[in-house]
């Protein structure tokens, strides 16, 4: 899973839609919906792709797709 919350957040302030997203990233709106619903999970060309659309910084990326469950400051 990802931190959906946070990255609607980023998408928002690029005034982006799922719509648009899903078409950077080449694939079909009920495809992106699948991965955004977390039924399936983002494949590392994707995590890659949005973090250059985004301008993610590591930290950011980490926080969203490797470990959205762990916030700063939580012991591990």
């Amino acid at each position: 899973m990802f931190d959906k919350k946070e990255l609607k957040k980023i998408m928002d302030a690029y005034h982006d839609y799922n719509k648009d997203l899903a078409a950077y990233l080449g694939m079909s709106i009920p495809n992106f919906s699948t991965i955004w619903n977390g039924r399936q999970q983002f494949k590392v060309n994707h995590i890659r792709r949005i973090a250059v659309r985004y301008s993610l910084d590591p930290q950011q990326v980490w926080d969203i797709f490797l470990f959205p469950e762990k916030k700063e400051g939580q012991e591990p």
